[in-house]
């Protein structure tokens, strides 16, 4: 069987196209270690960089006859809102594909529609607003301390130490500063003290927790949320004493309370695949922050125990997902 890989365009490598002589980057290593379990599991693979020429790229595809893409895309042209036109194009064309389907990827790629969505599904969420101007900001009466941070990017992308702020003058700087005078879309959301903790989920009908894992600050650490350095600066972790820990030590009362109102969240965002949801604890309480769907799934992935999952489990269960939503879209004789 015949399996496409759709990467980023910088992450494709005309000389080789499989990723059979790649060396795994320290952070781009998904593409690699998913071209290794698929060929493991007897498909040939053959990777396509997404272009913003969708004609161009559709033919491609088809050109390759695969038996269905295996969806690594977070962008086209540089641009992360434009990811949910991967999924929309092939769903239209009839071809498998996995992750999330369009609808889910256009809620959850903006971060206060999301929260929206999941608040009807009566999950908890920090209250948020998005400001047009400065006098908006100021007729929002927020609530400090607040986390202004891009709405549309992913995970910790612009998320910084300074975007934490305790007053209405520190405000106003952050949301200037981070929309670029209000040009580009920023969320400003209350801040929740508590504990970190990233759950992955995986199903349509029946979803799973693969796992529970935290990230934990220590009473020194200067920042105690989620920056870019924090997530992606292994240097800037040790130094501070920030570490990812699994399984999470939580009372099986909270680890179920936990599982409940993450798989509300999933179920709500239509999400039909897999996806990694963070949330803060604060108290008994679970707050749900974002959801990041067709998240990491490199090996090596921090946020993800798939020593506890299984990575070739994982991905069995990812393709699978690709064709029972394929099939559901069939019509019926």
């Amino acid at each position: 069987m015949r399996a496409v890989i759709l990467v980023d365009q910088e992450m494709y490598d005309a000389n080789d196209p499989d990723f059979s002589n790649h060396v795994p980057q320290k952070y781009y290593d998904a593409e690699f270690h998913v071209s290794v379990a698929l060929k493991k599991m007897g498909y040939r693979v053959v990777a396509i960089p997404a272009t913003p020429d969708l004609t161009r790229l559709l033919r491609a595809i088809k050109a390759a006859k695969p038996h269905f893409v295996f969806n690594l895309v977070e962008h086209i042209g540089g641009n992360r809102s434009s990811d949910f036109m991967i999924p929309g194009l092939l769903e239209i064309e009839g071809i498998p594909c996995t992750g999330a389907p369009a609808a889910s990827l256009m809620i959850c790629r903006d971060k206060h529609l999301s929260k929206l969505v999941v608040a009807k599904a009566a999950v908890p969420v920090p209250r948020s607003f998005v400001p047009k101007s400065r006098a908006a900001v100021r007729l929002a009466e927020p609530r400090f301390p607040i986390v202004v941070k891009p709405s549309d990017q992913d995970g910790s992308e612009g998320i910084h130490e300074d975007t934490y702020v305790t007053d209405m003058k520190g405000l106003l700087r952050q949301v200037e500063r981070a929309s670029g005078k209000f040009a580009d879309p920023v969320i400003c959301e209350e801040y929740i003290d508590g504990r970190e903790l990233i759950v992955t989920l995986f199903g349509i009908e029946k979803v799973t927790v693969g796992s529970v894992r935290e990230l934990v600050f220590p009473p020194r650490a200067r920042v105690k949320f989620a920056t870019e350095r924090v997530k992606f600066d292994a240097q800037y972790k040790r130094r501070h004493g920030i570490y990812y820990r699994t399984p999470t030590q939580l009372l099986a009362s909270m680890k179920g309370e936990v599982e409940r109102i993450a798989r509300l969240a999933y179920d709500a965002l239509g999400i039909e695949s897999y996806a990694k949801l963070e949330f803060r604890v604060r108290n008994r309480e679970v707050v749900f922050i974002e959801a990041n769907p067709n998240s990491n799934i490199s090996r090596r992935a921090t946020t993800t125990d798939f020593g506890v999952i299984g990575y070739e489990r994982f991905i069995r269960k990812v393709i699978a997902m690709a064709f029972e939503r394929h099939a559901r879209r069939q019509p019926r004789p």
